[in-house]
C-alpha cells in the first residue's frame, strides 16, 4: 500500500494534479514518521491502514469544526482530502454488521462494558470504525 501510495505520487505529479499531489505528499510524509518508529524494515499495511485511518479522522475532526464556524471553503477543502484519503482505507463493515459481531463476541465471552469493547477493537481492527462500536457498546452491553 506505501508502494501504491508512491507510485500515485508519481501519476500526480505527471498529471499536474497540484490538489492530489499534495494530500499524498502529506500522506507519504504521516508514513515516514511511522516508518521510523516501526523499526521492522517496511511499513506493514497494517501499519499504513492506522495511520491513514488517523488522517481521515483529523479531517472529519477538522469538517465538523469548520462546518460549525461556517468556513464553507475549508469544509470543501477538507471533504476532497478525506475523499482522496478514503480511496486507499479498506471498507468498513456497515453498523448493522457491527451490531451482529458485537452481539456474537458480547454473548461467546459474557463480558460488558470496557473490556468489551477492547476485545471487540482487538478483533475487528481495521474493519470497523471505533465510535460506532463504542456507540453500540455504550447503548447495550454497560
Amino acid at each position: 500500500m506505501f508502494n501504491q501510495l508512491k507510485q500515485d505520487l508519481l501519476v500526480a505529479k505527471k498529471g499536474g494534479d497540484t490538489f492530489l499531489l499534495g494530500v499524498l505528499k502529506l500522506l507519504l510524509s504521516e508514513l515516514s514518521y511511522a516508518q521510523v518508529d516501526f523499526k521492522g524494515g517496511e511499513l506493514p499495511d497494517t501499519e499504513v491502514i492506522r495511520v491513514l485511518f488517523r488522517e481521515a479522522k483529523k479531517r472529519k475532526d477538522s469538517i465538523e469544526v469548520y462546518t460549525k464556524i461556517g468556513s464553507v471553503d475549508k469544509v470543501e477543502s477538507e471533504k476532497k482530502e478525506l475523499e482522496i484519503i478514503e480511496r486507499y482505507l479498506p471498507k468498513l463493515m456497515s453498523e448493522a454488521e457491527v451490531e451482529v459481531e458485537i452481539a456474537k463476541i458480547a454473548s461467546e465471552s459474557g463480558i460488558t462494558g470496557g473490556r468489551l469493547m477492547g476485545i471487540i477493537m482487538g478483533r475487528l481492527k481495521g474493519k470497523v470504525d471505533g465510535g460506532v462500536v463504542q456507540r453500540i457498546v455504550n447503548e447495550k452491553y454497560k
